[in-house]
């Protein structure tokens, strides 16, 4: 199966099209690791985790990769907050529910800008989704995504909300 063969399947979800964003950051943050090191595992006390300088690096870098890809690469803010994948959802993506995994510990990307979700392969004829507000759900282990959102409103749960959110090189 070629390499064109996968990465159209994987863009037609969005789960897919997270993997395909933060797999392309994550190429340049493997190459980098070798020279930094691995992130160091923090604590399960979420309300007032600490994010690593380290795993703060590598969570700026995917941003940055991400805002770019999605057609703003200078965005206006980017904040990140370590949650929990339920609380996470509630803010990314408003009434997406999993049956499974809402206790997993995750990073959640919140940006504003101005962005294009080009990889959507939505029905033929459909409008590009667009939005002033990109969210990413990453796994806090292994730094893959797991959800994406868009949106031309504030999440309707805030990030602060969630935990101690930290600021991002926009």
């Amino acid at each position: 199966m070629g390499l064109v063969t996968i990465f159209g399947r994987a863009a037609g979800t969005r789960r897919g099209i997270v993997g395909l964003v933060v797999g392309l950051a994550g190429v340049g943050l493997a190459i980098s690791a070798a020279f930094v090191g691995p992130a160091r595992a923090t604590g399960a006390v979420l309300s007032s985790a600490t994010i690593p300088a380290g795993v703060l690096a590598k969570l700026d870098a995917i941003a940055l990769r991400t805002a770019k890809v999605t057609g703003d690469a200078h965005p206006e803010w980017i904040t990140v907050v370590r949650t929990t994948h339920g609380k996470a959802l509630e803010s990314a993506t408003p009434g997406d529910t999993e049956p499974k995994g809402n206790g997993l510990v995750v990073y959640l990307i919140t940006m504003k800008g101005h962005f294009t979700d080009e990889l959507d392969s939505g029905p033929s004829g459909a409008v590009t989704p667009t939005g002033t507000y990109l969210s990413l759900v990453l796994s806090a282990r292994s730094l893959t995504g797991i959800d994406f959102g868009l949106s031309h409103h504030l999440p309707p749960v805030s990030p602060a909300s969630l935990g101690r959110v930290f600021s991002l090189a926009p």
